[in-house]
């Protein structure tokens, strides 16, 4: 595996001007190649601390240096470069003739500044373009390659895609995997993995671990085999919690989902507000399933749209089970869907009780088999975290139905809508 660096240029980089979207395009990249990358800085346009940088990267296999090639004044990645390895810099005629020829085809006057763009350290190969006006170059010492590409980020992943000799590896010898999960913490999550983490040190897959609250990302990267392997072992470990793959997120799997299976959902939200209904539809093509959505906060408006028994705010509160699974099947009843999902809760900071605290959540899931309820307790969590929590959960529990997973999980039910209308018992409290 090489290891990599990443050095991206320029003053508008560090003042706020623009986001650098170089090392992120490669670091994309590496999640699916051999690459180990090891650093990312980021410099202005300053000539001798450029210089000391790329001597400050002598120990890595190679090093990608992005902008500064341009025909301004403060371009001064040629120059450092040059510098860098005791080089005068030289001009090219080759790259001078491609460059006349260039704007004297698009009707531009070549100025003396665009000159500089022909200026290379004596000791570099020049790496030719197809796109702008900047030419690359490449450098080695210390056993390091190091690649000089325009900051253009087209031009960037051209030159990347181009002359980056591990972009050529095979693909089917190497093989990067996104896992995403929710309902277990990043440790928990880690120690359940205990053995296979000692496998996968056994055939150099590497395991990586990132927190996006409330998702846990795990990164699964190595030999094609190996990983296959590894990436199985996981699967069986906590596949239980598995929301979303590589690209995918919760969302577009839940839609790809209900798609394959020529479904529809519909919601009803009481703490949510519209949240789970703005997921579902954060995505082109959502008309094709989701069908409708209730914004029921007040007693009267669960009574009057979707249909739920008024004796049981009465008898057991609007945060309860007897109360969210009504919401979901009425709302199912009503909108003619092959889902509805509910939610009731008390997302704080106010409105709780001893018996029911803030970040107490029910939740309903209607089915054509009946109706699943699960309730969800997160104390000391902010409003905004509770109700974010709260999208997940709901969205986790139909994809987990949707892919036959439902039972592996904390649920209660199946129950019909007849035994909802006359209550039920034994519900369980979930942290998950």
């Amino acid at each position: 595996m090489k290891t990599t660096a990443i050095l991206c240029l320029g003053d508008e980089l560090l003042d706020g001007r623009i986001r650098d979207e170089n090392a992120r395009f490669l670091l994309q990249q590496a999640r699916h190649l051999p690459i180990q990358v090891v650093e990312v800085r980021i410099l202005g346009d300053q000539r001798h601390q450029i210089a000391a940088a790329l001597d400050d990267f002598g120990d890595v296999d190679w090093v990608v240096v992005s902008g500064g090639l341009g025909p301004t004044a403060d371009d001064v990645t040629r120059q450092a470069a040059a510098d860098f390895v005791g080089d005068e810099l030289v001009e090219d005629r080759e790259v001078l003739q491609e460059l006349r020829r260039r704007f004297q085809k698009r009707g531009f006057a070549f100025t003396n500044n665009n000159r500089r763009q022909c200026l290379f350290p004596e000791s570099a190969s020049i790496l030719a373009t197809d796109v702008g006006t900047a030419a690359g170059f490449c450098l080695r010492k210390y056993e390091t390659d190091y690649y000089f590409f325009p900051g253009v980020p087209h031009e960037f992943r051209w030159f990347s895609q181009r002359y980056l000799p591990s972009f050529d590896a095979d693909e089917r010898s190497f093989r990067g995997k996104r896992l995403f999960f929710f309902g277990r913490g990043e440790s928990d999550l880690e120690m359940k993995l205990d053995d296979v983490a000692d496998r996968a040190e056994k055939t150099q897959v590497s395991i990586g671990y990132r927190a996006a609250f409330p998702i846990i990302e795990i990164l699964v990267k190595g030999p094609t085999q190996a990983q296959g392997e590894i990436e199985a072992k996981i699967r069986d470990a906590i596949g239980k919690w598995l929301i979303a793959e590589d690209e995918e997120n919760l969302s577009t799997r839940v839609g790809r989902r209900l798609v394959n299976a020529n479904a529809t959902v519909t919601v009803a939200e009481s703490c949510t507000a519209g949240l789970v209904g703005a997921e579902l539809t954060n995505i082109s093509g959502s008309s094709r399933y989701f069908e409708r959505g209730y914004l029921t906060y007040s007693n009267q408006a669960k009574i009057d749209l979707l249909d739920t028994d008024p004796t049981m705010f009465k008898h057991h509160g609007a945060v309860s089970p007897q109360v969210v699974t009504q919401m979901a099947a009425g709302a199912r009843r009503q909108s003619n869907a092959t889902f509805a999902l509910s939610i009731s809760g008390i997302a704080g900071p106010t409105g709780g009780s001893e018996e029911k605290p803030v970040g107490t959540v029910d939740f309903g899931l209607a089915c054509p088999e009946g109706v699943y309820y699960r309730r969800a307790y997160w104390p000391h969590r902010s409003r905004k975290q509770v109700r974010v929590l709260s999208v997940h959960l709901i969205l986790a529990m139909l994809l987990w139905r949707l892919e036959d997973r439902i039972d592996e999980h904390s649920v209660d039910g199946p129950f019909s809508y007849p035994s909802v209308r006359r209550g039920i018992s034994d519900t369980k409290r979930s942290s998950e």
